[in-house]
């Protein structure tokens, strides 16, 4: 069994599954601070739903970024410590591969964003794979401003609003359905990686940020 974690976002969610099937999903609704609390009751409530123990997930994968800070800190600490206390393998999923993965096959590169505050973007391309029915990635995660954005491939994630503001013309952006990463393609691409002995180390994993917040920017520039 594995549990899938996604806090990278506006909205949490959360999904069981048993091999390659789905048993469970639940968007846990708006992500903020408070979640940190309600994260593992929504958890047990789910794992009471599908007649399981803690100890019968045997691997958790959990969205490590880029994303909102204090989402990716609350989701990678609880996913950590289930790991830890469960002896449960554990696997770092690509926020923004966790975006891809949610657009149709039949488009056979997107370019996934988040927003990154001050007039850029977190941004990577993915292409389809049909024999594994995964999206990989053909870049590396990076820092873009629309202009640096490629404009041959479809363009999908939580800044769409953003970009069409920035450059309405230039850019092919997806419906707002695909926006938003969800636990269940987490979830699909860790079983890959777990096929492929993709583990993380519950004591070391740090969440992918790219760069820091502007508040921990402020704070460190005031003790230099």
């Amino acid at each position: 069994m594995l549990l899938a974690v996604d806090t990278s976002g506006m909205q949490g969610s959360i999904a069981i599954f048993d091999g390659s099937v789905l048993v469970f999903e639940r968007i846990l609704g708006t992500f903020g601070t408070r979640h940190a609390q309600t994260l593992p009751a929504e958890v047990a409530d789910a794992l009471a739903n599908c007649h399981l123990q803690p100890s019968d997930i045997r691997s958790v994968a959990v969205s490590i970024g880029p994303g909102s800070f204090t989402g990716l800190r609350v989701g990678l600490t609880f996913a950590k410590t289930f790991a830890w206390l469960n002896d449960a393998k554990l696997v770092a999923v690509d926020t923004l591969r966790a975006i891809a993965q949610q657009v149709p096959p039949d488009i056979e590169f997107v370019t996934a964003i988040v927003d990154a505050q001050r007039a850029e973007f977190f941004a990577a391309t993915y292409r389809w794979n049909t024999e594994l029915g995964l999206r990989f990635a053909i870049d590396e995660v990076h820092l873009a401003s629309a202009d640096d954005l490629p404009t041959e491939y479809p363009i999908v994630g939580p800044a769409g609003n953003k970009l069409k503001a920035a450059a309405a013309d230039r850019f092919d952006v997806l419906d707002e359905s695909l926006w938003q990463p969800h636990a269940t393609s987490v979830g699909r691409i860790g079983l890959h990686m777990l096929d492929e002995q993709q583990f993380s180390d519950p004591d070391s994993l740090e969440p992918v940020y790219i760069r820091l917040s502007y508040a921990e920017e402020k704070r460190r520039d005031s003790n230099s």
